[in-house]
């Protein structure tokens, strides 16, 4: 019954080998009941890690979420013949625009962080370019930075996907809601007020 329900942590470990990228495979089934299969996969994320993303099957339909990760062979693998990827993405030409204005006004701080945290992300196109090779239907951008406030942050953020991906990309936003009915190929997309 839902009154006994409690959520337990279950401890994820997936090894790779010393000095071997975690991009070059690695997944373990951490859940399989009542139909869901639930899969955790090794992504990069340098310098965190373990860093995982996970992928979800139920009833012929199936989702994968990235995680935090810069592009990864990993990630492609996990994802192929996904109705949907949910994919983290960061602009990282806007990020540069962020590093170099901090650097000109002397916040060094600000700027060491915009510096680096570009070594550890994968970019809106690289994103696309992921999505086309594991031949998902839709390609969901999410966990995005620089934060997009209106819509020409929207349109500087996705420069260059349609070039990679001219159709099945939306760019997440808060209630943004996807069903994929059992038996069918068709994703819905509403959203949750």
């Amino acid at each position: 019954s839902a009154a006994n329900w409690q959520m337990q942590p279950l401890t994820v470990k997936i090894d790779t080998p010393p000095g071997v990228s975690p991009c070059a495979g690695g997944s373990a089934t951490v859940l399989e009941e009542n139909g869901l299969k639930v899969t955790a996969f090794t992504v990069d994320h340098a310098p965190v890690a373990p860093a995982y993303g996970y992928r979800f099957d139920y009833k012929g339909r199936s989702v994968v979420v990235s995680g935090d990760t810069i592009k990864c062979a990993n990630l492609v693998t996990a994802a192929t013949g996904a109705d949907v990827l949910i994919h983290e993405a960061q602009a990282a030409h806007l990020v540069k625009l962020i590093q170099q204005a901090a650097e000109n006004l002397g916040n060094a701080r600000v700027a060491k962080i915009m510096s680096d945290i570009q070594r550890y992300h994968t970019t809106p196109v690289e994103a696309a370019a992921e999505a086309n090779q594991a031949g998902v239907q839709l390609l969901v951008l999410s966990h995005i930075g620089p934060p997009t406030p209106n819509m020409l942050a929207k349109i500087a953020f996705m420069r260059g996907v349609a070039d990679v991906r001219p159709h099945g990309v939306v760019l997440g936003y808060d209630g943004l809601m996807l069903t994929l009915p059992a038996g069918s190929k068709e994703i819905e997309t509403s959203t949750i007020k």
